[in-house]
């Protein structure tokens, strides 16, 4: 099933002007409570959309939004985590591309977390995300991957108009 969403976004990389944004969904993006696109791990939601602050050497920067599930991280008290430090290739990126690399983070932050569980030591890729949102992504390793891989092989799920 499609869903279109029409929404107001600031240009993409160093260009400042804001435009129209026509999107075409496919599972198993979706658009989040957010009103963004996105997908749903578990009971929670993973939303991206352009950021406002340009990125670097011609990249594109994104603002991405995990919600937990029933609303709190228990462990912080938080219902959710917020930042734009996800960046595209040199050559520019989509949204599709962008949640591709968010999903791929979050699931290197899970592998990390569960290898500091396993042998008390940090990983490489400690310290992607705070120790919450590592948390989550250990917990929900396996439905990440899937989606990620989905997102990969359907470069149609996001379609920007």
């Amino acid at each position: 099933m499609t869903q279109e969403y029409s929404k107001q976004y600031i240009a993409k990389a160093n260009r400042q002007t804001e435009r129209n944004l026509r999107l075409s969904f496919s599972e198993p993006v979706i658009i989040t409570p957010r009103l963004l696109p996105g997908v749903r791990v578990g009971d929670g939601f993973v939303s991206i959309q352009y950021s406002n602050r340009p990125g670097t050497d011609g990249r594109i920067r994104y603002t991405y939004y995990i919600d937990a599930p029933s609303g709190k991280f228990p462990q912080v008290g938080q219902s959710s985590y917020s930042t734009d430090d996800i960046q595209s290739g040199v050559q520019g990126g989509t949204l599709r591309e962008g949640l591709e690399s968010l999903l791929s983070f979050l699931s290197a932050a899970g592998e990390s977390y569960a290898y500091s569980m396993r042998t008390g030591r940090k990983s490489d890729n400690d310290g992607l995300f705070p120790e919450f949102v590592a948390e989550f992504a250990y917990c929900h390793a396996v439905e990440l991957a899937m989606l990620e891989t989905e997102i990969s092989e359907n470069p149609d799920c996001i379609k920007e108009l």
